[in-house]
């Protein structure tokens, strides 16, 4: 059927003018992006609605066009048809990317500002593509007029087939796509809920409900529109296609609904009609009511707790009154062997622990080493077994065995909602052989996270990169260690915090591979003097001594005191150690340290004969010793490069040139005794008195491998009035106790927290001392935001709900956060500290500032709902100007709880180290004001300093 002029016109009027519209939407919404930009740090979202608004201003630009490029010149057509398929089909495809953003953040768990490194891939992909497909198409010369503009010309053979293929099917792919991922976010949003409300831990579910509704009348907008702006454009040039004719009601809604995309995804994407100008412009012309700020007090979070006048302060209860928990924590590379060939197991385990953390290496038997481990310890009436592990034992593709983590937990604490394992995000840090999408799971680590009582507590088993060839690996070692806390999640949510400083208790074990730098025979040699004065002065010269010394790692077991001399020979030995040499200049594990006497003083664990050849008695003797450690393995190499092979043994390093270190030539099939395998512990600031070393042994009886289990104990103190998790769980997995999530209900507080006056001053090392860092990474002049995350993911009651109601804000529009007027008011008990906080941000526990900001009176401040039995903690970080971390402290509020909550402003002035990845990079020093406020609306508009 042919196109009247009158029709073609009419056609082009309305193509032109939803173009326009289109065009003016667009750069509505990158103008209050930009403004907004002045007041406000933008985010992810913000970067993500921008980018969607330029490319719908280039595709709205090209379609409004219409057919005049075609009356002018071929050349303007095809720069037309060009344009048109790279940007009508990028915003399709960024519309995805945006899509998958949103699947990543809620379904992922991952956290929202670290996704912006992901735009640059999205743009690649949404533009790359469109531009590849269009060079093809002008190659081919199938540019050209298409009814209503230059597109893909309906005139050249397979011009259908290339019209579908090269724009129409990404279009249907993207359809299933978004449907597929909203279907499984709005599915994750009410499996969060279920939890919440399960929980029971804020007494305000309509508000979640409405969150809930809101998100998903919102997605089932963005899929509305995303539909029927491209359906009919699909159904027009079908019609073409199949019947070689226009049809004009075709047309019309194809030219009525595509070249509006931009104004739609302005609306429901950039919140287009809820920006001050465009609400005030309708509150101009009557289209709506000026709504009233006033709304009832018990549809809002942070309403309802009790004023301090009528609810005693909340104090921590001493040591003497919590119950001290038994914690064993052992490690064992198994060096291959089967479990059958694992000798001694009930030497290793001593019975009566209250918790076991077992990390092994190297393990080809994992199910039948747990079976076995299990059956000592009592079965699973006595014991509840939680598992973590990576890695293939297919030894032929070069791996190891399995590294794994085992935790055993006593029944009963697990029968009675002691003990409650969360569902953590990240555990697994694979760091073997890079494979380009992933790396091999032989070398790295993976972790477990649970809660007892009142105490959040990961575990990480490691097996860290090892030497080879003359070469000393070390660099590697730092760099598995750093990973292991920065990329592990065992939070639900990721918040892009160091794993360590988000638990109360964390604890890294394993074959750490870190090595002593001296010849194996000045090694042995401080060993065998170290153990001659143990053995003489702890136990009486006695010949079994080692025995008696892992005895010590029995329930009720002391750290055997050790006299002077002794501990200056042991002290001796560890100046040869990496690890220490390391830790002491803050490169890794800063804040980290070793049980028992703080080094390790029992024997080097590795490389031990397997067997009888690797008894060393009772240690003193040194020619003994050393033919008990395998110190030199024939390698093909070593014969070959006899310059290497007797290149003299370096000294140890005593300076803090790391460097030195790295660099270092071994010997070629040199095996140094070293203490490889370790047990590091950290706990957080007002957490150190609450867990108390016990002792760090070496377990001899264990032979098959040419390691030996390294172990040792723990008490940790927790307030057994506090049970956090399921009842009666079963040991099926980390979802085993996820429904029932955190049922505890405690004293519900609001702590408004403020950080200001905020400077950095960077670490001697990263000023330049060291020389295997970067001198010019001085964390102070690259600080462009800050970061406060306020309470711990594990202190918080609401951490569920968060999510929900940070994605209904979000999906509001950019210009919510602004546009909103509404404020609540909040007051301390004397009224001397009072501020307000806008409504969109009430659900929020974490905030952005400038630095420029952090460092005035002004600072960075939010309120958060907590429960101080939980614990009160704050994280802050540092980011330079592309988002990326600089620099993490967390902050612990536990020894100032009781003023707090009894409506006293508590101000800490404090200086903390700043770390990144475990690696000192600064110092921090802020003031922190903390004080427990009220809602005065809550109070029936009275002053809160009512006593």
């Amino acid at each position: 059927m042919a196109i009247s002029t009158g029709q073609q016109n009419t056609l082009q009027i309305i193509a032109t003018l939803t173009s326009c519209l289109s065009i003016l939407g667009s750069l509505t919404i990158i103008h209050s992006l930009h403004r907004s930009s002045a007041l406000r740090l933008p985010t992810t979202l913000d970067r993500l609605v921008l980018t969607m608004s330029v490319l719908d201003v280039f595709a709205s630009f090209f379609f409004s066009l219409g057919e005049l490029p075609y009356t002018v010149s071929a050349g303007f057509c095809t720069f037309q048809g060009i344009g048109v398929q790279v940007f009508a089909l990028s915003t399709v495809l960024f519309n995805s990317c945006m899509a998958h953003n949103l699947y990543t953040w809620i379904v992922k768990k991952k956290d929202l500002q670290s996704l912006s490194s992901n735009l640059r891939y999205y743009l690649l992909f949404s533009v790359g593509l469109p531009v590849l497909l269009s060079i093809i198409l002008g190659a081919n010369s199938m540019f050209g007029f298409a009814s209503l503009w230059c597109w893909i010309s309906a005139y050249p053979t397979g011009a259908g087939l290339a019209r579908f293929f090269c724009f129409y099917f990404f279009v249907v792919l993207a359809w299933i796509f978004n449907l597929l991922v909203f279907i499984r976010v709005n599915y994750s949003l009410k499996r969060r809920m279920r939890k919440a409300k399960a929980a029971n831990l804020t007494g305000n579910q309509s508000v979640n409900m409405d969150s809930q509704n809101k998100v998903t009348w919102k997605m089932q907008q963005y899929l509305a529109v995303f539909f029927v702006v491209w359906f009919f454009g699909l159904l027009n040039r079908t019609i073409q296609d199949f019947s070689d004719e226009d049809v004009f009601w075709a047309l019309v809604l194809h030219v009525l609904f595509v070249p509006l995309q931009g104004f739609l995804n302005a609306v429901v994407y950039g919140g287009l009609l809820e920006t001050k100008t465009i609400r005030s412009w309708r509150m101009y012309v009557g289209w709506i009511k000026k709504k009233s700020n006033s709304h009832a007090s018990n549809t809002y979070l942070l309403d309802d707790s009790a004023p301090t006048s009528i609810r005693p302060p909340w104090s921590q209860k001493p040591l003497s009154q919590k119950k001290p928990l038994s914690l064993f924590v052992s490690t064992y590379n198994l060096a291959e062997k089967p479990t059958s060939d694992i000798s001694n197991l009930s030497d290793w385990l001593p019975p009566g622990h209250d918790v076991y953390a077992i990390g092994v290496q190297e393990c080809m038997t994992l199910s039948t080493l747990r079976s076995s481990l299990s059956s000592l310890l009592g079965g699973p009436s006595a014991y509840t077994m939680f598992t973590a592990e990576i890695g293939p034992t297919n030894t032929k593709l070069g791996f190891h065995g399995m590294i794994a983590v085992t935790i055993f937990a006593r029944k009963s604490h697990c029968d009675t909602g002691a003990f409650y394992m969360p569902t953590p995000n990240t555990t697994e840090i694979k760091k073997g052989a890079n494979l380009v999408v992933t790396n091999a799971p032989n070398k790295g680590a993976v972790g477990v996270p649970f809660v007892m009582y009142d105490a959040s507590l990961c575990f990480f088993t490691g097996h860290f990169a090892a030497n080879s060839k003359g070469r000393n690996r070390l660099q590697a070692r730092l760099d598995d260690s750093r990973d292991t806390l920065s990329k592990a999640v065992v939070t639900s949510d990721d918040i892009n915090f160091d794993v360590h400083l988000t638990c109360h208790y964390t604890f890294v074990f394993g074959d750490l591979n870190f090595r002593c730098i001296s010849s194996p025979e000045n090694v042995m040699g401080l060993v065998s003097e170290a153990c001659g004065e143990t053995r003489d002065g702890g136990y009486g010269g006695r010949k079994g001594w080692r025995g008696e010394a892992y005895k010590n790692l029995d329930p009720g077991g002391e750290n055997k005191e050790l006299d002077d001399k002794a501990m200056e020979k042991w002290k001796a030995v560890s100046k040869l150690d990496e690890l220490k040499l390391v830790m002491s200049h803050n490169e890794i594990f800063t804040n980290f340290e070793e049980p028992g006497h703080g080094i390790p003083t029992f024997p080097p664990s590795f490389r031990r004969k397997m067997g009888r050849d690797g008894d060393c008695g009772d240690y003193t003797d040194k020619k003994v010793i050393l033919g008990a450690y395998t110190t030199n393995v024939k390698e093909s190499k070593a014969a070959a490069d006899p310059q290497k092979t007797n290149s003299p043994q370096p000294p140890a390093p005593t300076s803090s040139n790391i460097n030195t270190s790295v660099n270092m030539k071994l010997k070629l099939g040199e095996r140094i005794p070293s203490y490889t395998d370790r047990i590091l512990y950290h706990a957080l600031p007002d957490k150190s008195n609450d867990i108390q070393p016990k002792a760090y042994e070496l377990c001899d009886a264990c032979t098959s491998s040419d390691h030996r289990p390294v172990s040792a104990c723990f008490e940790i103190y927790v307030d057994e009035s506090i049970k956090r998790g399921n009842a009666g769980a079963d040991a099926s997995g980390y979802n085993s106790m996820e429904e029932g999530g955190l049922r505890y209900m405690g004293t519900k507080c609001n702590f408004l927290l403020r950080a200001s006056k905020i400077v950095l001053t960077s670490s001697e090392l990263a000023q330049g001392e060291s020389d295997n860092l970067n001198p010019d990474s001085d964390v102070a002049s690259l600080a462009s935001e800050v970061v406060i995350v306020f309470p711990l993911p594990t202190e918080d009651p609401l951490v569920e709900e968060r999510k929900v109601h940070a994605l209904a804000s979000a999906l509001d529009g950019v210009d919510q956060s602004h546009s909103d007027s509404s404020n609540l008011n909040y007051s301390s008990r004397d009224g001397k500290f009072r501020t307000s906080i806008k409504r969109s941000d009430l659900w929020k526990n974490d905030k952005r500032v400038s630095f420029k900001q952090s460092s005035t009176e002004e600072g960075v401040e939010i309120i958060s709902e907590c429960r101080p039995e939980l614990g009160v903690h704050a994280l802050l970080k540092v980011n330079d100007i592309r988002g990326e971390c600089v620099g993490q402290v967390v902050v612990g509020f536990g020894d100032y709880l009781d003023r707090i909550t009894a409506g006293k402003q508590v101000t800490i002035n404090c200086t903390l180290e700043m770390t990144l990845g475990g690696k000192k990079v600064g110092e921090l020093n802020a003031v922190f004001n903390v004080v427990e406020v009220h809602r005065l609306e809550s109070l029936g508009g009275l002053n809160a300093n009512v006593v």
